[in-house]
C-alpha cells in the first residue's frame, strides 16, 4: 500500500474559479471554458458567473438553445443580473433571426411560437407584450407548465400577487415538485402575508433545490415574519453563505439576531449591511427592505408593441 511506502496520495486539484472559466472563453477556447464551468458548478452550483460563461461559450459554438436555457436559469434566480440580461438580449436577437421565422412558418399560432416570442419580449424588458403572448399560448395549451410559470413570474414582479398565486397553483398541479412553481408560490404567499402556506411551499422548493440562495432567503423571511426567528436564522445564514453579497439576507439575518437578543452578532451583520448598501444609511435600507424584502419588484418598461411579426 502507498502509505506503507511513505507515499501520500496526491490531493485532487482545486475546482476552477469563475475567472479561470472566463479566461478560457476570452482566448477563444470555448470547449475548455464549458468544461471548466462544468467543474466549477459541480462544487458551487449557485455560481452565476460560471453559468453565464458556460452560456456564452455554448452560444459561441452555435448551441443557442443550450445557451438560452442556461441564461433563463440564471434570470430565474437573479432577475436583475445585468450580465445575464445583456447576453439574453443578444441571444434573443440571434434566436429571433435563426429560429423564430422557421417556427412561425411551421406553426404560426402554436403555443410554442407564442412562448418563444414572449420569452424574447421578456428578455427585452417588454412585459406587457410578453404577457400578451404567454396568454395567447396558454389559450392553446392550458396545461403548459412553462407558460403558467412565466405568467406567474410576470405577475409577481409587478406585485400582482393574487394573480400570481393562481398561475403558480395551476403549475404545481401540473408538476408538484417543480422548483420554480413552488418558489413562486411561496414568495407570492409571503407578499400576501400568508406565511404558513408560504413556509410549506418554500420548504418543498428547497427539498427540490437545496442550493438555492433565493429559496433560503424567502423561507427565512417567511419564518421571521411568522414569529419563528430561531428557525429563520439557519435559512438566512445559508442564503448569505451561498451568495455573500446578498444584501437582503444579511439585513434579515440582523433582524433575526436582534429578535433573539443576539445583539453582538446583529451589530456585526448590520455593519456588513452598511458596507453592501453603498452609501445608504441603515434606516434608509430598512425602509427599502420593508417595501420589498425579497427584491421582487420589477417595474414594467412601457415600450410600444412591434408592428407586425
Amino acid at each position: 500500500m502507498l502509505w506503507a511506502l511513505g507515499l501520500a496520495a496526491a490531493a485532487p486539484p482545486p475546482a476552477p474559479t469563475a475567472a479561470q472559466c472566463a479566461r478560457a472563453f476570452d482566448r477563444g477556447d470555448y470547449a475548455q471554458a464549458i468544461e471548466l464551468a462544468r467543474q466549477r458548478l459541480a462544487v458551487a452550483p449557485a455560481d452565476l458567473g460560471a453559468q453565464i460563461v458556460m452560456a456564452r461559450a455554448e452560444a459561441a459554438r452555435g448551441r443557442f438553445e443550450a445557451a438560452y436555457q442556461l441564461l433563463h436559469k440564471v434570470l430565474a434566480r437573479a432577475p436583475r443580473n445585468t450580465d445575464a440580461l445583456y447576453y439574453m438580449t443578444i441571444l434573443g436577437g440571434v434566436l429571433a433571426q435563426a429560429e423564430y421565422d422557421r417556427l412561425l412558418a411551421m406553426a404560426p399560432d402554436s403555443p410554442r411560437a407564442h412562448q418563444l416570442l414572449g420569452d424574447l419580449y421578456q428578455a427585452q424588458e417588454r412585459p406587457g407584450d410578453a404577457e400578451a403572448e404567454y396568454k395567447a399560448g396558454l389559450r392553446g395549451d392550458p396545461g403548459s407548465l412553462d407558460l403558467l410559470i412565466a405568467l406567474g413570474d410576470l405577475a409577481r414582479h409587478q406585485a400582482r400577487f393574487e394573480e400570481a398565486l393562481g398561475y403558480y397553483a395551476r403549475a404545481v398541479k401540473v408538476s408538484p415538485r417543480h422548483y420554480d412553481a413552488l418558489y413562486g408560490l411561496g414568495v407570492a404567499y409571503s407578499y400576501q402575508r400568508e406565511y404558513e402556506p408560504a413556509i410549506a411551499a418554500l420548504r418543498q422548493a428547497l427539498a427540490v433545490d437545496p442550493s438555492s440562495a433565493p429559496g433560503h432567503l424567502a423561507l427565512g423571511h417567511a419564518l421571521l415574519q411568522f414569529g419563528q426567528a430561531a428557525a429563520a436564522v439557519p435559512e438566512l445564514e445559508m442564503a448569505a453563505a451561498l451568495e455573500p453579497r446578498m444584501l437582503q439576507a444579511h439585513y434579515l439575518l440582523g433582524r433575526a439576531y436582534t429578535a433573539l437578543g443576539r445583539s453582538q452578532e446583529a451589530a456585526a451583520v448590520f455593519e456588513k449591511v452598511k458596507a453592501l448598501a453603498q452609501g445608504q444609511t441603515l434606516e434608509e435600507e430598512a425602509a427599502r427592505q420593508a417595501a420589498d424584502p425579497l427584491g421582487q419588484a420589477k417595474p414594467p418598461a412601457p415600450l410600444p408593441s412591434p408592428e407586425g411579426r
